[in-house]
């Protein structure tokens, strides 16, 4: 069960959010305030809140402000009008980011992915499907002096070098300033698992497997054995195979 509040000073925000958390058997809406200090205050006296929906543009405190306060154990939904704002609510490793106004199947699959990352990887959510990325889902990176929006499904793999990532899709590659733990934490719930210290794969492109690789399209990417176990504990619980 994840245990949420919301914190929006628009009444029919926070009304829009309870209504969706009702259809949802395993998440319960706790709490919810108009008053973003009396958020934070909820948020600092009880350690039960499993996830956060917050509002980025309010009154008395900007949420990316606010956000920056959080208790780290607490997983952040960014919600908004302004699309402006999600290189920095990633950069402040928040779960997800919900441009209003969103459909109950975009709030349901946010939620999904809270649950993924409240587990470690290899185990099944219990009771949550598995997410695989659609027309709605991507990020924003910093490459090349500007900012690239890249759709999650056309990402085959990512590759780590010191400060500085790879990202790969298709024919094109963008290279990033940023730690291969932030990829690897926003990318988990989309079927991305990490196969070798340097590189993270989307099984959605995976071709084939071999002893110590796999291939995805033309690239052979190393399949390290400190990461195989769980590579493999992952393909048996998620997927049949013959």
């Amino acid at each position: 069960m994840i245990q949420a509040i919301a914190i929006d000073d628009e009444e029919n925000a926070l009304g829009i959010i309870k209504t969706y958390g009702e259809k949802l058997p395993h998440f319960k809406l706790i709490a919810q305030y108009t008053d973003p200090l009396e958020g934070l205050k909820h948020l600092m006296e009880h350690s039960n809140v499993d996830l956060v929906f917050l509002d980025i543009q309010m009154n008395r405190l900007n949420g990316l402000d606010l956000a920056k306060s959080i208790p780290q154990q607490t997983k952040i939904v960014l919600t908004t009008a302004y699309p402006d704002y999600a290189l920095q609510g990633f950069e402040l490793d928040v779960a997800d980011y919900l441009l209003k106004p969103f459909s109950f199947e975009r709030f349901e699959r946010s939620v999904q992915k809270v649950a993924a990352l409240m587990h470690t990887p290899g185990q099944e959510t219990q009771g949550q499907p598995k997410m695989k990325a659609d027309q709605q889902d991507f990020i924003f990176v910093r490459t090349d002096y500007k900012t690239q929006k890249l759709r999650i499904m056309d990402i085959t793999h990512i590759e780590g070098s010191g400060n500085y990532v790879t990202i790969y899709t298709g024919k094109t590659k963008y290279l990033v300033l940023q730690n291969m733990k932030t990829f690897e934490e926003q990318l988990m719930p989309y079927q991305f698992i990490r196969i070798h210290k340097s590189y993270i794969i989307s099984l959605a492109h995976l071709d084939t497997i071999e002893k110590s690789s796999v291939k995805i399209g033309q690239a052979e990417i190393p399949l390290s054995e400190s990461y195989k176990e769980a590579f493999q504990q992952f393909l048996d619980i998620h997927y049949k195979q013959f």
